[in-house]
């Protein structure tokens, strides 16, 4: 037997020797793993795919040393492998999985227990009916006011939250997001008081479009859900990027729209999992489902580049973002993508949350005849010579149209969730209970605002509660915020409340507004999908010519 031959069996018995000693390291780096990296500062999260790749090449070293020294079948050699790699698998989890349950800083909190160990729970949920909203009641209903939905994340259901953890003062920085609050800020400028006088005669516009397609269908059912998101995409198109998309002249959706659509069903679900977020965007073709919007949303900017003056005043919100920054303004984007990132803030902002706001609004003025007509006598007394004496400085007088967009936005905001927030490393206590630091935390939106603990009658759409009966109701301590508070609160909100008053008062001063033959809204109410934004099933209402 030569030396080679020798050397190879002896190497051989070693490892067959050592197996069990091989297999006692794998478990043991597992855990040593947990320990060292995924319990530190370490973001796992931003380095998945680049760990994936290195737990690959440590599989297939393990695969060529067995098969370059030792004669063992190819199937032997697998079993091998495999037994190594499930001891390393099953002791990382369970170490992780003993950490969440009786280690962790959060685990005194209640919850699911499959929430305590992973977020896929939560992917579950949100992905079950699209309705994760609706979980998120269940679960409140189930744990009380303090909810661990991850492993790392709490939901709040307490009015002393809100301003510790979205107040000005607030220590609680944005997680990343949907649409990024620092990025959305981005676009302040183009939304100031003096931008929006030049937006306003553009808004009008459009509604006149609308009453006019109203005009040529009265007495037919409409599906509003429809109608409100082309007058919305048509505004943001014209505000946003200065162009006209057309949908309210052919009466049919840009298909950017359903980009939009399809890019918020996947997020709604993929979200709860930011690491595979970032693991599909480095993977070709892997997130074509969600990113068509983001490909629209850059060729916009470009196009955009392409016409655009440098020294013409900005008349659109991308005009002013690219003057910010070609000029290196402290506003604005840092870098190309950034730029590109900020164009989809202003379609989904700008667009989805206004329409969605704009067909519960009407919503509930077909379910309540009488605030409807209430409505109207305010704005017959403002502008006694009909809708030809109609001006948006006129309209904006009228406080109830305000009550109305705000006791919809109570009942049913365009962001069911409230925005996440990381705890700062002290933490901090929300009454009696202490958060942890380093904790992402966040307040469903939707469940606090028809908390019958801090609204009376607080399911009934009320818009007095805002105006004649706010003292009597208690409104002003009540949670409230569809637009967010403090530091992060949208800049958009003064745009999206003209679009509304515009839309709101050209319309009702004209029109009946009621359900459509067969039509109940339970469907359009009960089917509501949470994707980030709120999407609305179809509602089919019948606008009627006033009688004179």
């Amino acid at each position: 037997m030569d030396f080679a031959s020798l050397l190879h069996q002896e190497n051989f018995k070693v490892l067959e020797t050592d197996l069990l000693q091989l297999g006692g390291s794998a478990a043991l780096l597992g855990v040593l793993l947990h320990i060292t990296i995924f319990r530190t500062s370490f973001c796992v999260e931003n380095h998945i795919y680049n760990l994936l790749w290195l737990y690959a090449t440590v599989v297939l070293f393990l695969f060529y040393a067995y098969f370059t020294i030792t004669v063992l079948s190819p199937v032997q050699v697998l079993g091998r492998v495999a037994l190594l790699t499930t001891l390393f698998n099953t002791s990382l989890i369970s170490s992780i999985s003993i950490y969440r349950l009786f280690f962790h800083r959060l685990h005194p909190f209640p919850g699911p227990f499959a929430c305590k160990l992973t977020r896929f729970y939560s992917a579950f949920l949100a992905a079950k009916n699209i309705q994760y909203n609706v979980e998120l009641k269940r679960l409140h209903k189930q744990y009380g006011d303090f909810v661990r939905t991850g492993p790392r994340e709490i939901s709040i259901l307490r009015n002393t939250a809100l301003p510790l953890i979205y107040g000005p003062q607030t220590g609680c920085p944005a997680t990343s997001t949907i649409i990024d609050d620092e990025e959305e800020r981005k676009t302040e400028p183009s939304v100031s008081n003096v931008a929006l006088s030049v937006y306003e005669p553009r808004v009008i516009a459009q509604a006149k479009k609308l009453t006019a397609k109203v005009e040529a269908n009265q007495g037919k059912p409409l599906d509003v859900t429809t109608w409100s998101m082309l007058i919305t995409f048509d505004i943001m198109g014209d505000i946003g990027f200065g162009k006209d998309f057309g949908n309210l002249t052919t009466g049919k959706a840009h298909s950017a729209i359903s980009a939009v659509r399809d890019h918020m069903r996947v997020i709604a679900v993929v979200s709860h999992l930011p690491w595979l977020l970032n693991m599909l965007d480095k993977i070709p073709g892997a997130a074509a489902g969600y990113q068509g919007i983001f490909k629209w949303c850059t060729d916009q900017v470009e196009t955009k580049r392409k016409s655009w003056d440098h020294d013409k005043y900005p008349e659109d919100i991308i005009s002013w973002i690219l003057k910010a920054f070609i000029d290196n303004d402290v506003s604005a984007p840092p870098s190309e993508p950034a730029l590109h990132d900020d164009s989809r803030v202003v379609v989904i902002a700008g667009s989805d949350t206004t329409a969605s706001a704009l067909a519960n609004i009407i919503y509930f003025l077909a379910k309540h005849p009488q605030i409807l007509r209430k409505l109207q006598a305010q704005l017959d007394r403002a502008m006694p010579n009909g809708p030809q004496s109609w001006t948006y400085d006129k309209a904006k007088t009228i406080g109830y149209i305000d009550d109305i967009i705000q006791e919809s936005l109570r009942l049913r905001p365009s962001v069911s969730g409230g925005g996440y927030r990381v705890t700062p490393a002290e933490g901090l206590h929300i009454d009696e209970v202490f958060i942890p630091g380093d904790v992402n935390v966040f307040v469903p939106q939707q469940l606090i605002q028809t908390d019958e603990r801090y609204y009376k009658f607080s399911k009934e759409f009320i818009p007095e509660r805002w105006g004649q009966k706010k003292v009597e109701l208690g409104t002003d301590k009540a949670p409230y915020f569809p637009f967010s508070l403090g530091i992060y609160g949208c800049v958009g909100k003064n745009l999206a409340m003209l679009s509304l008053r515009v839309a709101i008062s050209t319309l009702t001063q004209r029109y009946d507004i009621r359900f459509a033959p067969g039509e109940t809204g339970e469907t359009f109410w009960n089917d509501a999908l949470d994707t980030f934004t709120t999407c609305l099933p179809p509602l089919q209402v019948v606008f009627h010519p006033r009688a004179t």
